[in-house]
């Protein structure tokens, strides 16, 4: 789940006004959680647009947050609070580890304005976070997820946010030579004969689908050996 939650309807309702049909129901629910501060207003569309920069203690717009749960969601409830099954099953459990402490209730008897801003800012604020978005990684093994966060914490810090720009499957690596970093570390690609471990690469990391057409994949050429095994890879991944 992506924080468009949150942003694109307050942008898209400042451009578009309420012509979106997809996002309908979430503009009511976030035009009833404003109604006491201005409504749906630009003030308002741009503090929601910088909702993960708030401070961790500070709602800027008091008991919004609370609102929009109970109003949208079904892994926060007023009186219990946040939903571990749930939490993890929309975000993913390590987002769940990380942000445990600010989702238990702990000695409250029951949620609170600041309890629901807490747990769920700090779920947000870590949605792109690129070592939770490889932890998530549902056909991934643990060994695979070790590789890559390795390889990430040899890049440059500042490429670091581009990881999530993978799942749109670019001609150009967001990252240069991560890929090949990872692939050198889980030893799926065989240097001397210049031949992929198809059932290794499988095993470790769920691609490419038994049965799909991934012949043509070896023969993908980029402009340097990094480019070429991205396109490889990337090529056995969209393999159907």
């Amino acid at each position: 789940m992506r924080l468009l939650l949150l942003l694109l309807a307050a942008c898209l309702w400042m451009t578009v006004a309420v012509s979106s049909t997809m996002l309908q129901g979430e503009q009511r629910s976030i035009q009833k959680c404003l109604q006491n501060f201005g409504g749906l207003n630009a003030a308002n569309a741009e503090r929601l647009q910088r909702y993960t920069q708030w401070s961790d203690s500070y709602e800027e717009v008091p008991c919004f947050t609370q609102c929009y749960l109970l109003e949208m969601f079904d892994f926060y409830h007023d009186q219990a609070g946040f939903d571990e099954r749930r939490i993890k099953q929309h975000f993913g459990a390590a987002v769940y580890e990380a942000c445990s402490e600010r989702l238990k209730l702990g000695d409250l008897k029951q949620s609170s304005c600041e309890h629901a801003y807490a747990g769920f800012h700090c779920i947000v604020s870590l949605e792109n976070d690129p070592f939770i978005l490889i932890e998530n990684m549902q056909n991934a093994t643990r060994a695979a997820k070790s590789a890559m966060k390795k390889c990430l914490q040899q890049m440059d810090q500042v490429e670091w946010n581009r990881l999530g720009d993978y799942a749109r499957f670019p001609v150009t690596e967001p990252i240069p030579c991560f890929t090949r970093c990872f692939i050198s570390e889980l030893q799926l690609f065989d240097e001397r004969t210049r031949r992929w471990r198809v059932p290794a690469m499988r095993q470790a990391l769920g691609v490419p689908l038994v049965g799909a057409h991934v012949a043509g994949c070896a023969q993908r050429r980029g402009r340097n050996p990094c480019s070429t095994m991205y396109q490889q890879f990337t090529c056995f991944v969209l393999a159907i």
